[in-house]
């Protein structure tokens, strides 16, 4: 067998043994991203812009007084994002999905008083915390890392979703707005309250 012969048929096994080392690096980032409580050195400070802003916004309606009109509703998921600072500029906005982003702070969302409804899965959140939004009704904020119900006073919140963070919540977890008695399940499940109130940890 010729020397040319031998190199080609030593190639294939360096081309697998490449291939398995690329699998198990792309494994491992995945894990990291999954399990890391720090951003990856790759995730640049990424903030809201106005571009992005034209291309989420839509739903055009009247605004409180009846006299203007102003877009309420804005999608902006998938943007790897770690910061909406300029969503206090949208103060007429009822309706916003920021999931899927890499935001820590929600502070921006205490100037959207008019706001109904708010998507924020799939983030870097600790905590839910918020100013009171008088008519905030449904919230998400599944598979962050949030912990307890700290700041979480919405007077009108009817639908609370915090699947997939943390599966031990706090025995005071029922202490909620208007909550006189609840039902739970153990660690998973949903724990219905009184009146319009519905928390989901499946």
């Amino acid at each position: 067998m010729s020397d040319e012969d031998d190199l080609e048929d030593s190639e294939p096994d360096q081309d697998d043994s490449e291939k398995e080392e690329d699998e198990k690096e792309t494994e491992e980032g995945e894990d990291y991203r999954k399990e890391g409580e720090e951003f990856p050195e790759e995730w640049l400070p990424t903030p809201l812009t106005e571009d992005m802003m034209k291309e989420g916004l839509s739903l055009l309606c009247k605004t409180g007084n009846g006299l203007a009109h102003a877009y309420v509703k804005l999608e902006v998921k998938e943007r790897d994002l770690t910061d909406i600072y300029l969503l206090r500029s949208y103060i007429h906005l009822r309706y916003v999905d920021i999931s899927e982003n890499h935001l820590t702070d929600l502070s921006p969302l205490n100037y959207l008083t008019h706001l109904l409804w708010l998507k924020a899965d799939g983030n870097r959140l600790r905590s839910a915390q918020m100013n009171e939004l008088p008519y905030l009704q449904i919230a998400s904020f599944a598979y962050n890392q949030i912990t307890d119900t700290e700041g979480i006073s919405h007077p009108r919140l009817e639908t609370l979703n915090l699947k997939g963070d943390q599966r031990r919540w706090p025995s005071d977890l029922i202490r909620l707005p208007g909550a006189a008695t609840t039902c739970m399940t153990e660690d998973r499940g949903c724990l219905f309250l009184p009146q319009s109130w519905k928390f989901i940890t499946t």
